[in-house]
C-alpha cells in the first residue's frame, strides 16, 4: 500500500513539475486593441513588448515599446525575442518579413467591426490558451450588443436622434456607414448622419453638416468645456443641436474609437448622450480624465 501511495506522489509530483515548466508564448502586440484583448483575458503575463500607443490598462505601460501603431522598431523588437508578434495593420507589409526573419511569427488580425472583434477573441482565446475567457468575453459582448439593439428598438425610427460624430476638428472628419462608430450610433438608438458615405472616414464641411442637421453633436476629441466653441462655428447657430444645447464634448475617446473590451462602455456613453436630455458639461471630462 505504501509503495503504491508513494508512486502516485511521485507522478503527481512530476505533473506538478511538468505543467510548471511549460512556458506562456512571448507576445510583443503592435496594436492597442490587441493589447487590451490580451490583457482582459488574463494573459498580460504573455506580453514583452507593445507599441508605443498600446496604453490600456496602466500595466500596459510597464512593457517596453517596440514600436509605433503597426510599426515595428527591429532593433528593439529583437531585444524581447518574441514568440508571437500581432497587430491588426502594419503601415510597411515588408516589415513582415523583416520580423519574421527574427523567429517571430507575425500574426494578422482584422478588427474593422464587431463581427471581427469575436473573431479576434476567440483566435487570441486559442493562441493563448484561454479558450474560456475567450468565450465568457464573446459571451458578454454579443448579450450587450443584443440588450442595446431591444432598447433601440423601442425608438420608432422616424424619432431617432441624427447624430454627428466628429472624429477629428482640423479638418472636419466623421465616419460613414461601414464603419463600428456607425454601428455604435445605430445600437445607441440614433442615426449617424454619414451613413450613406462609402468611406469608412472621410472630410465633411461645415455647410455639408448645416445641411444634414444633426440633432445631437458629440467631439470627443474637443477638450473640456469646448462645447461653445463647437456652437460659434459660421452658421451652426441654426443647427438643431446647437439650439438644444445638444453638443457633448471631452468624452473618453478610446471607448468610442478603439474597438475592444470597453467598445460596450462607449455605446452606454453614446446612448446616455443620444437618446437622454442630458446637460452638456455632464459630457465633459475633470482633471483625471473621467466622465463627470
Amino acid at each position: 500500500m505504501r509503495s503504491v501511495l508513494a508512486v502516485t506522489l511521485i507522478c503527481l509530483g512530476l505533473a506538478a513539475q511538468s505543467a510548471s515548466t511549460i512556458q506562456e508564448p512571448r507576445v510583443v502586440s503592435l496594436s492597442p486593441s490587441i493589447t487590451e484583448i490580451i490583457f482582459l483575458l488574463g494573459k498580460g503575463n504573455c506580453m514583452v513588448g507593445r507599441s508605443s500607443c498600446c496604453d490600456y490598462p496602466a500595466e500596459a505601460k510597464n512593457l517596453p515599446v517596440v514600436g509605433n501603431f503597426g510599426i515595428p522598431f527591429l532593433e528593439n523588437l529583437a531585444a524581447v525575442k518574441p514568440d508571437y508578434v500581432i497587430s491588426t495593420a502594419l503601415k510597411d507589409q515588408t516589415s513582415k518579413q523583416s520580423m519574421e526573419s527574427l523567429g517571430a511569427k507575425v500574426i494578422m488580425l482584422d478588427n474593422n467591426n464587431f463581427d471581427d472583434y469575436i473573431k479576434c477573441v476567440k483566435a487570441l482565446g486559442e493562441l493563448l490558451n484561454c479558450k474560456a475567457a475567450a468565450d465568457a468575453e464573446i459571451m458578454h459582448f454579443s448579450k450587450a450588443l443584443e440588450d442595446f439593439k431591444k432598447q433601440a428598438d423601442k425608438v420608432p425610427a422616424a424619432s431617432r436622434p441624427k447624430v454627428y460624430v466628429e472624429v477629428w476638428h482640423r479638418p472636419l472628419l466623421t465616419c460613414g456607414g461601414k464603419t463600428f462608430i456607425n454601428d455604435s450610433i445605430e445600437y445607441a438608438g440614433g442615426i449617424n448622419i454619414g451613413r450613406s458615405e462609402k468611406a469608412e472616414y472621410f472630410p465633411c464641411s461645415l455647410e455639408w453638416i448645416m445641411q444634414q442637421n444633426p440633432d445631437v453633436i458629440i467631439c470627443p476629441a474637443m477638450g473640456s468645456g469646448k462645447s461653445s466653441e463647437v456652437a460659434e462655428r459660421d452658421g451652426w447657430q441654426h443647427i438643431s443641436a446647437v439650439k438644444n444645447n445638444r453638443i457633448y464634448t471631452g468624452l473618453e475617446q478610446d471607448k468610442l474609437y478603439r474597438l475592444g473590451p470597453r467598445t460596450i462602455e462607449g455605446i452606454a456613453l453614446l446612448r446616455k448622450y443620444i437618446l437622454a436630455d442630458a446637460k452638456p458639461e455632464t459630457a465633459t471630462t475633470n482633471s483625471e480624465g473621467k466622465t463627470k
